[in-house]
């Protein structure tokens, strides 16, 4: 046998090496690959997420920018004095503790309240009176002081309505100061006086006054209601609150 054969010439042996190192140069690469895989990864999941929280917040922003007016022609009717709707001199004073944010006061104003107001208030036997228990969150805070500076501006009642017409859930950037600027301009207010109303914090003490006194009181949910100095009750129906006022009245 020739030798050629058990023993390659040194130009094939010096072949081999460099594809070794060849094969060991790709494997470290892909190694130095996945190990920036693992480091970049997380870094991207972050943009991405980042992206999508901008997105949404956008979204969100644009869902709750629409600002509806409702229907306040039946508070025209009956006498008012700031927070106070119905005849001063009614035998039944009703007092209700609500919060802005509030989805049971916001469904009391728009399914019970029509009827309160055209059967017991417009009659007089009711003077009834809104105060403020603004616990939910820092808008619902915000909006009570924006109502209070609606009632500097004698539109107290257009304003309550409108902030429950446009409630779309808690703390979630339906009472940013821009939208309630918005729902006063909708509700027919001088915006700029608002505005500076509203940015001064001039009723910001008032706000936290009626809390303090709501909670020594012993209220404890929204919304919360008194007829003539009652203690505060809840109620699971209107005749909850019809009947306290008809046996107040007798």
């Amino acid at each position: 046998m020739s030798s050629s054969r058990e023993n390659p010439p040194a130009a094939s042996r010096a072949e081999r090496v460099p594809r070794r190192a060849q094969r060991k140069l790709e494997a470290e690469r892909r190694a130095r690959q996945r190990r920036l895989l693992l480091v970049l990864a997380p870094v991207i999941l972050a943009v991405v997420a980042a992206g999508i929280g901008v997105w949404w917040s956008q979204r969100s922003a644009r869902e709750v920018a629409a600002v509806q007016m409702p229907d306040v022609s039946k508070y025209t009717s009956v006498p008012r004095d700031g927070r106070v709707l119905g005849d001063p001199n009614a035998p039944v004073h009703v007092i209700e503790w609500g919060d802005y944010q509030c989805p049971a006061c916001k469904s009391f104003e728009q399914r019970f309240f029509p009827t309160i107001l055209e059967q017991y208030i417009a009659t007089g036997k009711v003077r009834w009176e809104f105060r403020d228990f603004a616990f939910i969150g820092k808008e619902s805070v915000r909006a009570a002081e924006a109502a209070a500076c609606a009632l500097d501006q004698g539109k107290f009642w257009e304003f309550h309505a409108a902030l429950y017409a446009n409630q779309t859930g808690e703390n979630v950037g339906a009472f940013t100061d821009r939208r309630l600027e918005e729902i006063a301009r909708a509700a027919g207010l001088d915006v700029g006086a608002f505005r500076s109303c509203l940015r001064e914090g001039k009723h910001a003490d008032e706000v936290q006054q009626m809390v303090r006194e709501a909670q020594s009181r012993g209220v404890r949910a929204t919304p919360s209601f008194s007829v003539n100095g009652s203690a505060p009750f809840t109620i699971r129906s209107l005749t909850d609150l019809t009947q306290r006022i008809e046996e107040a009245s007798k």
